[in-house]
């Protein structure tokens, strides 16, 4: 059946019945009731690739729109028993013709209920909060609903609160104060973790965290829940706060707090390095060439907590920036130092910012000799 203003698309294998009007870039403006962003293809892409290393049986699409993610776990994953969730009734209508579309009944239903008032009565191994905006409002739920070492995956698109532009915003809705600086995009992830993690705890539950990255215009999270007390405490005693001085280019995280501190926020990993070894970026997927991308950085950038732009350290000292492959080369000479998925000209190092500065302007200055 093809719903009226319709126009077939294919992403990853699987086939589906969008919007003629639809968003394709940016947060997305809602055009029509039924909400399809094609930029968020490689969003979903990770989800096939998470789902595929390591599958569930139950997983909830909790805000389906199109039902474009719950059709592609159905057709591309080995998950048996999927729910694509709307309460719009004109998206539920794209959900059932996309589930007739591509035969899959017997795996993936649509239902049409506030996702809240389902969580209460409802549980499943993995929740999938894809909200337009803030998921906010639906991480308490989300977090009594999954199952005992269940999963939930939560993208937010409001990222100018969590990345220091509204520092007020970013407070009332994460409990958290966010601060501009040249990492404010991995410390606004990281105020989202941290949020979902002390929400975890009020439950006596934990997390462990399989897989974050910041990406187009979204932050996004894979978080493996964790039972009791215990684990609640030990991922509270993973949160702190980061202070950033654009005078000197000096910036410090930990525990304490002051009043030109970000945070509180989660200073543990990113990322689960078994998880993104068993990760693989087939041809079947929609941008296979940009999740391969992606999936060499994650494997390769180190994990701790945040980061240098080339072009900060170079404005502060007053000197050209040398070329990465050379800054990285002699930094890895004397600690360790990566690229970073959050940035194309940021570098994550275990050094202290003088041993950074002194081997910044040595490879500055050998990159003018040799040009």
């Amino acid at each position: 059946m093809s719903l009226p203003g319709s126009i077939e698309v294919l992403e990853g294998r699987t086939r589906l019945q969008v919007p003629h009007n639809h968003s394709s870039g940016g947060p997305g403006k809602r055009i029509g009731r039924v909400f399809y962003n094609s930029q968020m293809a490689f969003n979903r892409d990770i989800s096939v690739m998470f789902l595929r290393a390591r599958p569930v049986r139950s997983a909830l699409d909790a805000m389906a729109g199109t039902g474009a993610r719950a059709i592609r776990w159905a057709v591309e994953t080995d998950v048996s028993d999927i729910t694509a969730n709307d309460r719009d009734p004109n998206a539920v209508e794209y959900i059932r013709a996309n589930i007739d579309l591509n035969n899959v009944n017997a795996r993936c239903n649509s239902t049409n209920e506030d996702l809240r008032c389902m969580l209460a009565r409802r549980a499943f191994d993995m929740i999938d909060i894809d909200p337009f905006g803030s998921p906010v409002h639906y991480i308490p739920a989300a977090v009594q609903a999954v199952k005992r070492r269940g999963l939930l995956a939560i993208t937010a698109t409001d990222t100018a609160p969590l990345a220091g532009t509204y520092p007020k915003k970013s407070m009332r809705r994460y409990g958290a104060v966010s601060m501009r600086s040249p990492f404010g995009h991995e410390s606004g992830l990281r105020i989202l973790i941290g949020h979902v993690m002390r929400e975890a705890a009020k439950e006596d539950r934990g997390a462990r965290c399989l897989l974050s990255f910041y990406a187009d215009h979204y932050f996004r999270i894979y978080l493996q829940m964790e039972e009791g007390g215990a684990a609640a405490d030990r991922c509270l005693k993973q949160m702190g706060y980061v202070e950033n001085d654009p005078a000197t280019g000096y910036f410090t995280y930990g525990l304490e707090y002051s009043n030109r501190s970000a945070g509180p926020l989660w200073l543990g990993p990113l990322h689960d390095h078994e998880l993104l070894s068993d990760m693989e970026a087939t041809n079947d997927l929609s941008e296979v060439r940009r999740c391969e991308k992606y999936l060499e950085l994650w494997r390769s950038e180190l994990d701790m907590p945040f980061f240098y732009e080339n072009d900060e350290l170079s404005s502060f000292l007053g000197i050209s920036p040398p070329r990465m492959d050379l800054l990285l080369e002699k930094l890895n000479e004397v600690g360790k130092a990566s690229k970073t998925h959050f940035s194309p000209t940021a570098i994550k190092t275990d050094l202290p910012i003088e041993d950074i500065l002194s081997i910044y302007q040595e490879a500055s200055a050998s990159n003018l000799r040799h040009d």
